[in-house]
């Protein structure tokens, strides 16, 4: 599945330029990895993947202005999907096992006791 890895908010900047770009096509990316630098007049700052996959195509470089939104990459995410990995046959048995046990909690009628009042004289 192909995904786009977008600018953050980067704060009240827009426009901030690329200084640094620290991957490129065909690379393996984890969440987390850097991506690109880019540099305000404040501060430089590193952008993160919160992707995981292999890079299609890099649409940034060094000296273009990004702000928030903008495309920097494309990514083909290693996210599996559910079809493509059932969930094994134990573990079917141990959710089913649980919510047969909360459906039985729900069922329980839970007794609350009313404190005595006493009678003044």
């Amino acid at each position: 599945m192909s995904e786009k890895l977008l600018v953050p908010d980067i704060g009240d900047f827009e426009e901030v330029e690329v200084i640094e770009v620290l991957t490129k096509q065909g690379d393996q990316l984890n969440i987390n990895d850097p991506v690109i630098t880019i540099e305000s007049d404040k501060s430089s700052v590193e952008i993160p993947s919160t992707i995981a996959g292999k890079i299609e195509k890099v649409e940034v470089k060094v000296g273009d202005k990004v702000s928030k939104g903008d495309v920097i990459l494309n990514i083909v995410s290693s996210r599996e999907n559910k079809k493509d990995n059932p969930i094994p046959k134990d573990t079917e048995s141990i959710i089913e096992q649980a919510e047969a046990v909360l459906a039985e909690k729900k069922d329980e009628v839970k007794v609350v006791q009313q404190p005595t009042q006493r009678k003044e004289q």
